[in-house]
Formats: structure tokens, sequence, C-alpha cells
């Protein structure tokens, strides 16, 4: 025979319990929570139409439930998560601007200072005012607009360049490698004699010419000269001051006098040492070498 004992479980007050009851709640988790980024309220558009930009603050906080929110130096915050400060926006498209239009520039110089040449132009994209003049816009403003068939190259000519000097002058030499026959000393016609008998000077221009604009690399020794003797033949009729006879030096009771109005340009050209010009011009050949 076995004996069975039956035993029930009914709730009863707590002050049957001979013990305090265990605690229903316990602390978790106590460490402060490490500082989080927070974000304020989205500024307005900037532009009412169009792309424009939205802005915001974005700080860094504390959430340390045990202390009032506190902004923090953003170093604390994972920099890597920090949200957008702004963004790009579009409440609308722009009306279209009817006053844009495409415009040529002005002609700029002519790519050669003699001779045959190009010159261009441009086009822009601009609104043009009530003064005649534009405001210039980016070229996608116009992107739209049907261009204009507009010439935006033109050839020009700014007149003949000087005569070359004889094709053996302005052939490469040794010393140049291979460089351009087009580069050389260049020289315009001589000029009338400045006088026509009694001894005058003739002038022309020279210049270092590549391709027809002016350069520095032609060779100074192979520069042609720019004036010379001409006319030196006496005059017909009397002479009305007595010529001193040539000799290297004048005597102190022969005159160091210039015989014509033009000397002064003797020693200008560098011709004193002719013959002719320096006794007939000694006043201002002998200034010159002091």
């Amino acid at each position: 025979m076995r004996k069975v004992t039956y035993q029930r479980e009914e709730v009863a007050a707590h002050s049957l319990c001979p013990v305090m009851a265990p605690a229903q709640l316990q602390p978790c988790n106590t460490q402060a929570c490490p500082p989080e980024w927070s974000t304020g309220s989205w500024s307005p558009c900037s532009k009412t139409c169009g792309r424009g930009l939205k802005k915001r603050s974005v700080f860094c906080r504390s959430t340390d439930p045990g202390a009032r929110a506190v902004v923090v130096p953003d170093s604390m915050c994972k920099l890597h998560l920090k949200p957008k400060a702004q963004e790009t926006c579009v409440l609308s498209r722009c009306p279209k601007n009817e006053r844009l239009q495409w415009i040529t520039t002005t002609w700029g110089e002519c790519s050669a200072s003699c001779g045959a040449g190009v010159r261009k132009r441009e086009l822009q994209c601009g609104e043009k005012d009530s003064h005649g003049g534009y405001t210039e816009f980016p070229v996608r403003r116009c992107r739209n607009l049907l261009k204009p068939q507009a010439d935006l190259e033109q050839a020009c000519n700014n007149g003949p360049c000087p005569e070359p000097l004889p094709p053996q002058i302005l052939q490469p030499g040794p010393d140049r490698g291979g460089a351009s026959v087009t580069l050389g000393w260049y020289s315009s016609p001589w000029l009338q004699c400045t006088v026509s008998c009694g001894g005058g000077v003739q002038t022309r221009s020279v210049q270092c010419l590549r391709q027809g604009r002016p350069s520095v690399g032609c060779l100074p020794h192979q520069r042609p000269i720019s004036s010379r003797a001409c006319n030196t033949h006496f005059c017909p009729g009397p002479i009305p001051v007595p010529v001193p006879p040539p000799s290297p030096t004048l005597k102190e009771d022969q005159p160091c006098i210039d015989f014509f109005s033009w000397c002064h340009l003797v020693p200008q050209h560098g011709v004193c040492n002719h013959k002719f010009y320096g006794q007939q011009c000694c006043k201002s050949c002998s200034a010159k070498r002091q």
C-alpha cells in the first residue's frame, strides 16, 4: 500500500510570509551612453526656382541620462556617421529667360603683324542691356538656344611685309641647325636720299622676322646696315666756305665747323668715319667723339 500526499499552493497576503519579498526591479547598463549626432530643422531653399541649397545645424551632444543634453566637441561623435549639413533643393523650374541669347565678341588681333593672317572671335551666352552692353552667363544657360551661323575666323592683312634679304642670307647655317628659312633679317626699300648732291644719308627699316612676326633668333653679325651715304658728289657752283684739306687731324688755325644744315644726322647714322662726312661735318662728329 502506498500513501500519497497532495499539496496545493495558493496566493496569500504578504504579511503571512516570514521574510521580505524579493526585489522585482534591478538596474542594468548603468554606464553613460556615448555622445550622438543631433540635427536642427532644415532652412528654406536658397532659391525659389531652379537648383538651390538648404542647410541645417549638425552638432554632437551628450546623452548621459543623469545630465542635461549639452553640446560636446564633434570629435566625441563618430565622424563617419555625421549627417549632412546641406543638400540641394529644387522647388520648381525657373521660367525661361527670353532675353538670353548667343552674342559674338569683337574680333581679336590679327595673328600676323604683316602679310596674311587670321583673326578670331567667340560666341558667348549673355543678356544684352539697354546701354548696348551685355551680362555674360555660363554657356550652359544657352544650351537650348540655337547658335547663330556666325563666322568665328576671318582673314586679315596688315600690309606687305618688308622685302626679304637675298636668299643666301636667309639660308640656315651650321650654327642654326634646322632653323626655318623664314627666319632672317628683312629690310624695307631704301628711302630717298636726304639731299640731291653734296653728301646725304639714306635709311631703311631692318627687322628680324619669323613667319611675319618679330623674332630675336637672327644672328647679329648678319644684320644689314640701316643707313648709308648717298649723293656724295659736290653740288655744282662755288662752295661758299672753303673745304679744309683732308688730313687725319685738323690744324689749330683751321676751324672745325659744319658745312651743311643736316650735319647733325651724320653721327646719328654712324658715318663720321667716311672721309667726306668727317670733313664736311667736323663739328658734329667731334661732339660725338667727346
